[in-house]
């Protein structure tokens, strides 16, 4: 009972997360891999603030689902840097909920442990 996970478009386009960056990645050399497959809206790499260095992942912004498909399917498993990477969609709808998951807060309380009693 399988259901396709579904894209979701962010509030300006579709996002896809690039993983596997090498540390030393930037958004110029980053943009200039991914600009031949569509445009490119933003581009955001987390750094860390220790080191400075990028923290192995990237989330590309493109303004179609075409271009976002085509940078996913082409780019994923490819080498960058050096490194493997792996192309995918950032947000992905999940199957829908069964009847199990709509109880409401007070049904789900239910199934907690009982706190110990005070002596």
């Amino acid at each position: 009972m399988d259901e396709e996970l579904e894209p979701v478009r962010s509030v300006e386009g579709w996002i896809v997360i690039v993983r596997g960056l090498h540390e030393e990645a930037d958004e110029e050399s980053l943009g200039e891999r991914f600009m031949e497959y569509g445009t490119i809206k933003n581009i955001h790499l987390n750094l860390d603030r220790r080191t400075g260095y990028v923290k192995g992942y990237a989330f590309i912004e493109y303004e179609a689902r075409k271009e976002a498909e085509t940078a996913i399917t082409e780019a994923n498993d490819t080498q960058y840097l050096g490194e493997t990477i792996k192309v995918d969609y950032a947000f992905i709808k999940g199957p829908a909920a069964t009847l199990d998951d709509d109880r409401d807060r007070r049904d789900r309380r239910r199934d907690r442990s009982l706190s110990p009693a005070r002596a």
